[in-house]
């Protein structure tokens, strides 16, 4: 029990006692004639106090906020909490079924349903074929087909090219070519083993030169400007693009042995123009409509022979391959581009 007098007091009671003197003192100092000002005067050395305490009180709040949060988003980064709260997750979700059946937003691609891209043509979908173009122009190429979400087919893109295809050698021209070399790929996939991370072009061509594999595959993007630029030498230009169009800022090279699957690989471009020139061999095309359009468009499926070009905004179509038979070489660009 506690004694308003006594050595024991709560808190409650020292913050009355504390405020009836403080009353007190004020009721005093009012019969005594003295004014606001003066109180104020009076009184500030307690009121300093008073924030100085408040202020080391909130300061010490919010260091303890933040090392909360410092330590919670660490814990929160590691394996086994993230497994924890998955499980947790899934174990409510499926107590929640009987009230709330979220399995079609689980298998919908998108929570937000929507638009249709520009310019959207409902024929391409329809016909669910692909054109193949020559001694064609930036009008046919662009205004005929990519304005209307249809990709082409340009099969004399590289008809004055000076290299001829079967003296195509990737060991040479990247051991020749200091920037080739010690050049870094930021996305590479292949059935070979790759070993370490990050590798560097030289070691993925003496991987696949040297050794005894009969069948495999390689497909890796550059992002290394000097690599970009070192790799146009294969596929320069397409004499049908205009000069208001800038050089690729990204390209990927294909390659394949031999390699037979029947598994797409699919490949995650960027948003723009994109063109995949076929350098030795040929390649199967799998174009499939982008959300939401994969229930009215056709999934587009073709060959893409040796010397022809593809060339495609894929603001509608996203992007798989699957290597033909015997030696394929294929060098795909992206390139910024607003389809309009």
């Amino acid at each position: 029990m506690s004694l308003k007098n006594g050595t024991i007091m709560s808190q409650r009671e020292k913050f009355e006692l504390i405020n009836s003197e403080v009353r007190s003192f004020y009721e005093y100092c009012k019969e005594a004639g003295i004014s606001d000002e003066e109180m104020d005067i009076i009184c500030r050395p307690l009121t300093n106090a008073v924030r100085k305490a408040s202020f080391k009180w909130w300061t010490r709040v919010f260091l303890l906020l933040v090392m909360v949060m410092a330590i919670g988003f660490t814990v929160s980064q590691t394996d086994a909490f993230q497994w924890h709260v998955a499980a947790v997750a899934r174990t409510l979700l499926i107590k929640a079924l009987p009230v709330w059946d979220w399995t079609p937003l689980y298998h919908n691609k998108c929570l937000i349903e929507k638009s249709r891209p520009p310019n959207f043509d409902e024929n391409i979908c329809l016909e669910g074929t692909i054109e193949r173009v020559a001694d064609s122009n930036y009008n046919e190429v662009f205004n005929h087909h990519l304005s209307r979400g249809a990709p082409v087919i340009v099969s004399d893109a590289y008809y004055d090219w000076s290299v001829s295809r079967s003296e195509l050698n990737l060991t040479s021209l990247i051991s020749d070519d200091d920037r080739l070399r010690v050049s870094v790929p930021c996305r590479i996939l292949s059935n070979i083993r790759i070993g370490r991370q990050p590798m560097d072009l030289e070691e993925i061509v003496s991987r696949i030169t040297n050794n005894d594999i009969p069948s495999w595959f390689v497909h890796f993007q550059n992002c290394d400007i000097r690599a970009v630029k070192a790799f146009r030498i294969l596929a320069p230009r397409p004499y049908f693009l205009s000069p208001h169009i800038p050089p690729s800022h990204f390209n990927w090279l294909l390659l394949s042995i031999n390699y037979d699957t029947h598994r797409f690989k699919y490949l995650e471009l960027d948003v723009g123009l994109i063109v995949m020139s076929q350098l030795k061999g040929k390649n199967y095309i799998q174009l499939k409509p982008r959300t939401p359009c994969e229930d009215d468009c056709y999934t587009l499926n073709f060959e893409l022979l040796e010397g022809e070009t593809l060339v495609l905004g894929n603001s509608l179509w996203e992007f798989e391959y699957l290597p033909g038979k015997g030696e394929n070489i294929a060098m795909i660009t992206e390139t910024d581009w607003v389809e309009s």
